[in-house]
């Protein structure tokens, strides 16, 4: 019984994600700007067509749509941002 025990540690331990880098700490006087999103739609259709809009509050915006209307059911897409 304890080999088994052992054995699912063992594999849960071997399981568990492994992060190489530690994640970046944000300290109470980090000048970094926190930008809020203002609008993030996203809709895929099940016969491969899409589309989605982003906006962020320092003005970066970007849209794009596309379908599997090329040649061998490549995607075609059409977008813009600023």
């Amino acid at each position: 019984m304890k080999f088994v025990i052992i054995a699912a540690l063992a594999a849960l331990a071997a399981a568990a994600p492994q992060y190489y880098d530690a994640p970046p700490q944000r300290s109470a006087g980090s000048s970094e700007e926190v930008v809020a999103i203002l609008r993030d739609d996203r809709v895929h259709e099940e016969d491969g067509t899409y589309n989605f809009v982003f906006e962020a509050e320092n003005g970066i915006q970007f849209s794009q749509a596309g379908s599997p209307n090329g040649p061998e059911n490549a995607v075609v897409k059409s977008g813009q941002y600023s």
